[in-house]
Order: structure tokens, then C-alpha cells, then sequence
């Protein structure tokens, strides 16, 4: 009990660390964002702050990390995936579509999008910033699109030939259209793509990809 407690407690104060590091990013930069400040509106002491987060970058990735990756239902939904035997080209496609979705949900949430933003313009001030990102985010999300595919080919679904490297870019980069069309647009008229748009997307990449004998087995 005590544990599960300790647990909650601390959930509770990480949540609200992002909360504040949400805000005082989004409003200051990245730059001009101060530790103190962020301890000060998360209602923590800077000490618990930096045992959390070694440093600014950190918890600025691991914002970015929380919006994007960590959301309770997109956890288990992002499990329930990798745990999925991919015996048919129906069950990729079901899978594909389920984890366009989450991400684009993801990815299109205005404070998400907005981070983003501040991430591309101190790039070239904080150059780390673009490293740390790219294995803690892109990467993570690739690897559980990776495994999908994987699955897939050990149950004969698509080629073994197939080069999952550019698979998952061909795939990635249909849906980031849809996140590069909100990184322009104002916050609060995102398009968010419905599911019949990110189905027609999935079936337009499976075609390339599945093995034709499970298309048409009796041919």
C-alpha cells in the first residue's frame, strides 16, 4: 500500500511538472525557460526537480516524451499492438491503422505541436536538443511500428525480403503530412484526419508490401 501510494504521489508531481514545463516552454522558449520557474509553478523544490530531470534538456524531451508516448491509453494501446500475432494481411492492416491513429492523435495535440515548434527554432542554439529528441520520440515510435512489421513477416504477410527501414519511412512519411500541415496552421484549427483518410493511407501502403499469395490465396 504504501508503495502503491509512494507511486501515485509521484505520478501525480511528474504530471504536474509537465503541466508547468508545458506552459513556461510553450510561452518562453526554450531558452529563456528557467529551472526555477518551472519548480515554482510545478510546486516542488528545485532539488526534487533536478532528482527527476538532470537538466533543462531532459525535461524538455521528456514533456515532449509524456504528450506523445505515455498517455495511459496510448501505452496499453501501443502493448496490446506488439502483443498482436499478425496472421492476415486484415489484421496489419487493423494494426497499422490503429497505430496511425494514436500517433496522429497524438501528434496533432496543440501543446504537443507547439513544443515542437520551439524545438525547431533552438535546434541551432541547442543542437543536443535535436539528438535527444530523435531517440527518445521518433525512435520509440518507430520501434513498435518495426515490431507490427516484423509480426508480419514471421507469419508470411509481407515479403521477408522486405527492407523494414524503408517501409517504416514510406509509411511514417504519409502520416507526418498531416503533423507538418498543423506545425503551420494556428493551434486551434488543426486538422485531425479522419479514420476513413488514415485506412485509405494504410491500404494504399499495403499494397506494396503484403505478400500477394495472402491477398489471393487461391490463385
Amino acid at each position: 500500500m504504501v508503495t502503491e501510494e509512494l507511486t501515485e504521489r509521484v505520478k501525480a508531481k511528474r504530471e504536474r511538472i509537465h503541466l508547468a514545463a508545458q506552459s513556461i516552454f510553450m510561452r518562453q522558449g526554450f531558452e529563456a525557460a528557467s529551472m526555477d520557474a518551472i519548480a515554482a509553478m510545478a510546486g516542488v523544490s528545485k532539488p526534487t526537480l533536478y532528482r527527476y530531470y538532470h537538466n533543462k534538456e531532459a525535461l524538455f524531451i521528456a514533456t515532449l516524451h509524456q504528450l506523445m508516448l505515455e498517455h495511459s491509453t496510448s501505452t496499453a494501446t501501443f502493448n496490446r499492438l506488439q502483443q498482436t500475432q499478425i496472421e492476415s494481411p486484415a489484421i496489419l492492416e487493423q494494426a497499422l491503422v490503429v497505430w496511425g491513429q494514436v500517433v496522429l492523435e497524438n501528434a496533432l495535440q496543440p501543446a504537443y505541436l507547439a513544443l515542437v515548434r520551439v524545438l525547431i527554432s533552438e535546434i541551432p542554439r541547442f543542437p543536443s536538443l535535436s539528438t535527444l529528441f530523435s531517440s527518445a520520440i521518433p525512435q520509440e515510435g518507430r520501434a513498435i511500428l518495426i515490431a507490427i512489421l516484423e509480426n508480419a513477416v514471421a507469419n508470411d504477410v509481407v515479403a521477408k525480403t522486405l527492407n523494414l527501414d524503408v517501409a517504416v519511412r514510406l509509411f511514417v512519411g504519409g502520416l507526418l503530412t498531416y503533423v507538418l500541415s498543423g506545425l503551420f496552421r494556428p493551434v486551434d484549427k488543426i486538422p485531425a484526419p479522419s479514420t476513413r483518410e488514415v485506412t485509405a493511407l494504410v491500404q494504399l501502403f499495403l499494397k506494396s508490401i503484403v505478400n500477394q499469395a495472402q491477398v489471393n490465396p487461391h490463385q
